[in-house]
């Protein structure tokens, strides 16, 4: 059974991304990798404006795990807008729900978990205080 699709509603932070020819495979639409490729932009960005540029972060973070749910077709051209918002925040990791929309039919859905990593050591580390309070902001429902 498909998960119902969230409404735009349901995401407080949101990017856009331009499809792409090369984004089209030999069905003639938008393939599965780059479905992928506008998620990661989304999480990019809600990561940058949440915690900094990557590079002056107090903690590191890593992708741990993601699913992705296709639920239609994209074709070129146009354009699409991913919907992100924090959907759990625990100790040491926290998950990003995801949405991508053109107009406002939802044609993917995802969940990311993101694991907080210590700079040196480069293994998990609990989420510092103003991160939590960062993420807490953007949490859905909120």
């Amino acid at each position: 059974m498909k998960p119902t699709p969230p409404g735009p509603a349901h995401f407080s932070f949101w990017t856009e991304e331009k499809l792409r020819i090369a984004d089209t495979d030999l069905n003639g639409h938008i393939n599965n990798g780059a479905y992928g490729a506008f998620f990661e932009a989304g999480r990019g960005e809600l990561l940058t404006e949440i915690a900094g540029p990557p590079q002056t972060r107090v903690v590191a973070m890593a992708l741990a795990r993601v699913e992705i749910d296709y639920l239609r077709e994209l074709h070129y051209p146009g354009r699409v807008r991913i919907g992100t918002c924090v959907a759990r925040i625990g100790g040491s990791s926290f998950s990003l729900q995801q949405g991508l929309f053109a107009g406002e039919a939802c044609h993917a859905a995802a969940l990311s978990v993101m694991v907080v990593l210590d700079r040196e050591t480069r293994r998990a580390a609990a989420i510092p205080p103003a991160l939590r309070a960062a993420l807490e902001a953007w949490h859905q429902g909120q």
